[in-house]
């Protein structure tokens, strides 16, 4: 357990000389916007592990520079979340990453696999699965949490190797390792925009200036909830934003007369509620008119396209021992479509690199 400074930079040390090291990350995430960073584990192999406390060092130094350093690989099992919470505790942009997650879809098995599967299934090592639901932050740790913490990064190692080889039978590396070039692209570490929140949110029934004024909502409690170090439900649930999104109050009073709102939070955001529905109002009366929708027989051709190109990239990607679901979804099929419409296919991002053979067949790789 790695609990004070010399020790840490002592660690960081050893870890920058290694060729790689397994990373992984224990939080807490309940209360908070961001989550609350408990325990990093840092394996070099089966035998030997460490767990670093980022309760007594919050700042984790040196983790910085092993992070960013291009010579020393590290092994993460679904790197995204764990290695977007290292990089906004240290300000480092990682890079060097495996994630065996990742590579089991360049290994004949799904790209969405946990880590127990894989270990089950590569390696035939069964790890319980008993503190998911741990206080991490609560010191000293159990015996049945540092287990739990260590067997996270002790095989990655071994699974490293066993994924490689399986990929490289399918003749697969190549792609393997084109994937992995592309989690050192800093936008896989950014934080989650209004508008992707918005974007995810199903707001097909509403209409204009609805959907102007859930938006200018989604930014300001965006903004609420970073400030205050709140999740977004506490500060409003997204079926309140969509509530005040119909109704579109201009005045205190009409906050009040909207059925199931929160009381207590319309009285306390009634200022930021208004200036954001007002923005909304004002957004889209400015706003030019959206594009008619494709209907008819034209919109029964895209499906149509869009159920032919899939069936094929699927049937390409499954005879090559790759997960379908790494190389694309319907949804950014539908894009290149409509992008090969408008002959603007090239630029698309399924045009480049490995998942052109698949997405784009015919296309020259």
């Amino acid at each position: 357990m790695i609990q004070t400074e010399p020790e840490m930079r002592d660690l960081m040390t050893r870890a920058n000389k290694a060729p790689r090291v397994a990373l992984d990350t224990e939080f807490i995430w309940e209360r908070t916007f961001y989550p609350r960073l408990g325990v990093v584990q840092l394996g070099f192999s089966e035998r030997e592990g460490y767990l670093i406390d980022a309760v007594a060092l919050p700042s984790l130094p040196g983790m910085d520079e092993l992070l960013s350093n291009p010579k020393t690989e590290k092994l993460l099992h679904d790197a995204q979340q764990d290695l977007s919470i290292l990089a906004r505790t240290t300000g480092a942009q990682p890079c060097a990453i495996f994630d065996t997650r990742r590579a089991a879809g360049f290994a004949g098995m799904p790209s969405t696999s946990s880590l127990r599967g894989l270990l089950r299934d590569v390696l035939n090592v069964e790890i319980p699965k008993t503190e998911t639901r741990s206080n991490w932050l609560r010191r000293p740790l159990s015996k049945k949490q540092i287990a739990y913490a260590l067997n996270d990064v002790r095989f990655l190692p071994e699974l490293r190797e066993a994924l490689l080889a399986k990929a490289r039978e399918l003749g697969n590396d190549a792609y393997l390792h084109e994937e992995m070039r592309l989690l050192d692209t800093p936008d896989f570490y950014a934080e989650t925009t209004a508008i992707q929140v918005f974007q995810r949110m199903k707001t097909g029934r509403l209409r204009k200036p609805g959907r102007d004024v859930l938006l200018e909502l989604v930014r300001w409690r965006e903004t609420v909830a970073r400030t205050r170090d709140l999740p977004r439900a506490h500060v409003l649930r997204d079926a309140d934003l969509f509530a005040l999104a119909r109704h579109a109050p201009t005045h205190p009073q009409d906050i009040s007369r909207i059925d199931g709102l929160p009381r207590a939070a319309a009285t306390r955001y009634c200022r930021g509620i208004l200036e954001a529905v007002a923005t909304g109002l004002e957004a889209s009366e400015n706003a030019p008119p959206p594009p008619a929708p494709i209907r008819g027989r034209a919109s029964q051709i895209m499906k149509e396209k869009t159920a032919r190109r899939v069936q094929v990239m699927r049937d390409a990607a499954t005879e090559a021992g790759i997960d379908p679901a790494l190389v694309a979804s319907k949804a950014s099929i539908i894009d290149l479509l409509v992008a090969e419409d408008a002959g603007t296919a090239e630029h698309h991002p399924l045009m480049n690199g490995w998942r052109r053979r698949f997405a784009a067949p015919g296309s020259s790789t």
